[in-house]
């Protein structure tokens, strides 16, 4: 079965097209509720206060606060989490840019002109012309800062993505058929075991992240190694050992951890 990332304008019937891709694979659908569901059920409890959207945090929050380091390291560990059984389909979230370089995920994007896009938005939900505008606007915005603020690239470079579809040339089953047609060509794989693998370690690695920031630990001088049965290898330094003991805690309690083995010397500001 195939590994989807669909990203897609607002007003452009990019969850409608998901939902049918999905269904007819017969594979799993990931959007936001469902990406929240699968860190609920690990040991990142609190996931449900950080919201998985996309909007970039503003310039005193990225200075002030741990907040969007912590939202990044959770939105990750999400999407490697579902990404590890090798097929479905997610929608955004940057798991075009986070998979890219596993061959077996297909990437897809679509779009369409704001004029089409405002179109459907006043003729389907009944909004005035204006607040269709607006709304597009907002959205866009929105969609290409956090994208740029995450990971530093256009959103809408073509080389993240395999097919890109205009959607307002065609309607939703004939792109649904495209979509489908392309994942079922020779062209594209199957994930291999160490590409599934890969993508476990990378998950548990950003969860381990996202546990020790919520806990308000500094890990700027810490190293974390994730190997492929569970094992963590924590090297580098803490300001202290109270710190150093709670961090082998913290890790040691995360669902995944088969061991940890940790090398934290304890940092001595005083001969700096």
């Amino acid at each position: 079965m195939p590994l989807v990332t669909l990203n897609y304008s607002f007003g452009s019937d990019g969850r409608d097209i998901a939902q049918a891709v999905a269904k007819h694979l017969g594979v799993a659908l990931y959007d936001d509720d469902a990406l929240k569901t699968i860190l609920k059920k690990t040991d990142q409890h609190k996931a449900h206060e950080y919201d998985f959207n996309y909007r970039a945090p503003g310039f005193w929050e990225r200075l002030m606060s741990r907040e969007p380091k912590l939202f990044l390291d959770f939105m990750e560990a999400a999407i490697y989490r579902v990404a590890q059984d090798g097929e479905g389909v997610i929608i955004g979230h940057g798991s075009q840019m986070l998979l890219q370089d596993f061959s077996c995920a297909f990437h897809v994007r679509l779009l369409s002109d704001p004029e089409s896009r405002i179109d459907k938005l006043v003729e389907n939900q009944g909004l005035h012309r204006d607040a269709a505008v607006n709304l597009i606007k907002k959205y866009d915005r929105n969609q290409a800062t956090f994208f740029e603020y995450a990971f530093e690239i256009d959103f809408d470079t073509p080389s993240l993505y395999d097919l890109i579809i205009n959607t307002g040339k065609m309607q939703k089953e004939t792109i649904s058929k495209l979509i489908l047609e392309a994942l079922d060509s020779d062209d594209v794989q199957a994930c291999s075991f160490n590409a599934l693998s890969a993508m476990k370690t990378m998950s548990l690695e950003r969860a381990i992240q996202a546990e020790l920031l919520d806990e308000k630990l500094d890990i700027q001088l810490l190293n974390i190694t994730v190997t492929e049965n569970g094992k963590v290898v924590l090297t580098g330094a803490a300001v202290s050992q109270e710190e150093r003991e709670k961090i082998v805690e913290i890790v040691s309690n995360i669902d995944g951890v088969s061991e940890v083995d940790a090398a934290i010397s304890v940092w001595n500001y005083a001969t700096v």
